[in-house]
């Protein structure tokens, strides 16, 4: 039966700010946190992922249909009201949501007290890092192309694309006021994500204390604890013309496995000779009134601020921009790739082979050879 009023957390993105890694633990310490009074329904699988797609309105993820989406909000909801205690939902594609949407789900969730969370990184390292990271999900546009579509050119009076969604999901401001509107500020959290080079383990302690969770250190990262891996500047271009190789011709659940889980997200780390990328110094400025506006709107808004809201102040480094490869460093990654693909594809063979021939020795006509062999030993 559902308990009395219970609080939920809705972590909402942004995408590419540690939400993998925030997922995994909390899926890793389920039972523990459970315990002490703080659940994660069906972390397990895509459940979350597929409720994020449904409450936004919108089945499609990749270039295909997601089946498993249909109605699963409801079925997330109906989990997290019949636990008792605190709860947290988490997908970054609920950034994607519209007001209308949004407002929906956060309806449904009524009675209980919902707070939304949102982990904010500074917008010089989220803009390289969704242009990636949409390279790893098959877009094939190139760096310059994405920021023409998002509207972050050298132009001062550069504007978004008609019907663009990219950096859609990356736009904090926006998001803040679709996901907050008709909550009390102090009930919508933003989270900054450390500067680049500090403690890993400090985003996690700064989200849990939104959670109320004590001591978070006990909760240490195990081996399933994934973090997304940054791509080398020739990495991210690698993939980027294998997709446009592709052209196509795998579909959008084959891709997400064979694409960005094997070869994107194992195969090119392991490989990477290249360092990330980071944004080009003509597109700094842009980056750096964007932080600016961003902040502006959060103070003005009252809400509850966990970390330093100057984190989304950007920390230029050096380094390579997206378009700063070389041939040779491409045809090194390429070779590298292709090597590490043939083993994996050589033991994917040794074990179907093996799986081949203890199918065939227990089929109907090698278990009828043995049963009559061994009736004739018997007489």
């Amino acid at each position: 039966m559902p308990s009395d009023r219970s609080t939920i957390f809705l972590h909402v993105g942004l995408p590419k700010t540690g939400t993998t890694f925030l997922q995994g633990l909390l899926l890793e310490h389920a039972p523990t946190l459970a315990a002490e009074g703080l659940h994660y329904p069906l972390g397990h699988g895509h459940a979350h992922f597929h409720a994020a797609l449904d409450a936004r309105g919108n089945h499609s993820f990749g270039g295909g249909e997601r089946p498993g989406a249909a109605g699963a909000w409801g079925r997330l909801v109906a989990a997290a009201t019949e636990v008792a205690g605190r709860v947290i939902l988490s997908h970054e594609i609920f950034a994607t949501a519209d007001a209308e949407h949004a407002a929906a789900a956060l309806e449904s969730l009524r009675p209980h007290e919902v707070h939304v969370v949102v982990t904010a990184r500074d917008p010089a390292r989220q803009i390289v890092a969704d242009w990636a990271e949409s390279v790893k999900h098959g877009r094939q546009q190139s760096f310059e192309t994405y920021l023409r579509r998002a509207g972050i050119t050298t132009s001062h009076t550069s504007k978004v694309a008609k019907n663009s969604t990219v950096f859609e999901a990356q736009r904090l401001a926006k998001v803040l006021r679709v996901w907050g509107t008709g909550l009390p500020p102090e009930r919508v959290h933003v989270v900054t994500v450390p500067p680049s080079g500090g403690d890993p383990g400090e985003l996690w302690r700064r989200f849990a204390s939104v959670l109320g969770i004590e001591e978070p250190d006990r909760f240490r990262p195990g081996t399933g604890v994934r973090r997304n891996e940054r791509l080398g500047v020739a990495d991210v271009e690698l993939l980027r013309r294998v997709s446009q190789a592709l052209d196509r011709r795998i579909i959008s659940q084959e891709f997400g496995a064979v694409t960005k889980e094997l070869y994107a997200q194992s195969i090119l780390p392991r490989v990477s000779s290249t360092p990330p990328p980071v944004l080009p110094e003509t597109h700094r400025f842009r980056a750096d009134r964007l932080a600016d506006r961003w902040i502006e709107d959060i103070n003005a808004a009252g809400y509850d601020v966990v970390g330093d809201l100057d984190d989304l102040r950007p920390r230029h480094a050096d380094g390579p921009g997206p378009d700063d490869w070389t041939d040779a460093q491409l045809i090194e990654t390429a070779a590298a790739a292709t090597a590490e693909l043939l083993l994996e594809v050589a033991e994917l063979r040794r074990t179907a082979g093996d799986l081949q021939r203890r199918q065939d020795r227990w089929s109907p006509r090698n278990v009828g050879r043995a049963l009559r062999r061994r009736v004739v030993r018997s007489r």
